[in-house]
């Protein structure tokens, strides 16, 4: 006997998901905020014309530990990384992937020199990041840490997705590729971690 196709679990991996997203009409608002946001938190690109700003903040979670025994506990100072949107849109060509992650690499090596400048009270003992690119985070050497679904983490993995359809080559289009959500993780990089993959050698 013939089984009928009819929908069931078997067929449901190939569905999208449903990936909600700022609208367009919004857009203008949301790069006044951005603007107004990157101010108050004093976010510094680490080169003139680099993808990559930096954010020091003293970590107020719970202790984390790294793969290589850093620890990270409340009142230390951690760099928060944030990507340069406005500099990623140069980049958008069908290309993006690798001068993306060319630039980047600058940008770590950039990070690993100043941080080895610093005084110990003010180099951070690890940097963080929470990304819906945290693929190319973990390329970079970063580690990936899943985040609890919380409703503030919601609506970040909302505004990174009208992030990806504003900045992206692709637009909104992008959005529909793939059948993951697009879902933001944590990525931590210990300063040990960055001067061994990013600093002088020596």
């Amino acid at each position: 006997m013939t089984t009928p196709l009819v929908p069931g679990p078997q067929y449901r991996a190939h569905r999208r998901p449903r990936r909600p997203s700022p609208s367009p009409l919004i857009y203008p608002f949301l790069a006044a905020w951005e603007r107004i946001d990157r101010w108050r938190r004093t976010i510094r690109p680490l080169r003139p014309d680099g993808i990559v700003g930096l954010e020091l903040i003293r970590y107020r979670g719970p202790e984390v530990v790294l793969g290589d025994g850093t620890r990270a506990a409340p009142g230390d100072l951690v760099g928060w990384v944030h990507l340069q949107n406005d500099r990623v849109a140069r980049l958008a060509t069908d290309d993006w992937l690798t001068a993306g992650f060319r630039e980047a690499r600058a940008d770590l090596r950039a990070l690993a020199a100043w941080a080895r400048e610093q005084p110990p009270g003010r180099r951070p003992v690890a940097y963080r990041a929470a990304t819906i690119l945290w693929p190319l985070a973990r390329r970079a050497g970063f580690e990936v840490r899943p985040r609890r679904r919380t409703a503030w983490v919601r609506l970040e993995d909302w505004h990174f997705r009208g992030l990806m359809a504003r900045w992206g080559l692709r637009g909104r289009a992008r959005l529909e590729r793939g059948h993951n959500p697009l879902r933001s993780a944590e990525t931590w990089l210990s300063d040990a971690e960055l001067q061994r993959r990013y600093g002088e050698p020596g």
